[in-house]
């Protein structure tokens, strides 16, 4: 966890579920551990995922060794629009009735 922030900066763990229907239909996956960093003085992405694990196949064991490196996070926008058969919407403005409904009551 980074002290600054108190993001989580390094992850460990396994996608699930290991798959073992038939000798030939066996889907088996190996820990990793991934690590983030703060990209653009706000936000947390991972830069960097390693795998090392021997995955237990039932014709036989099989090492293995990943790496990937997340690089060029770019921000990007977009913009869109509504349409109702074949004419755009436009955006409506709030009626003096429409208000938001008051926040549920805190416990105490």
């Amino acid at each position: 966890m980074d002290d600054h922030d108190y993001q989580i900066v390094e992850t460990y763990g396994k996608t699930v579920p290991d798959i073992r229907k038939k000798k030939n239909s066996e889907n088996l996956f190996p820990k990793f551990t991934t690590w983030r960093e703060q990209i653009d003085g706000q936000y947390w992405f991972p830069t960097y995922t390693r795998a090392e694990d021997t995955l237990k196949f039932s014709m036989g064991d099989v090492k293995i060794r990943e790496i990937i490196k997340y690089t060029n996070y770019r921000r990007f926008g977009s913009k869109s629009k509504i349409t109702y058969e074949g004419q755009e919407v436009q955006k409506s403005e709030p009626k003096p009735g429409d208000q938001k409904p008051p926040d549920p009551p805190k416990p105490q």
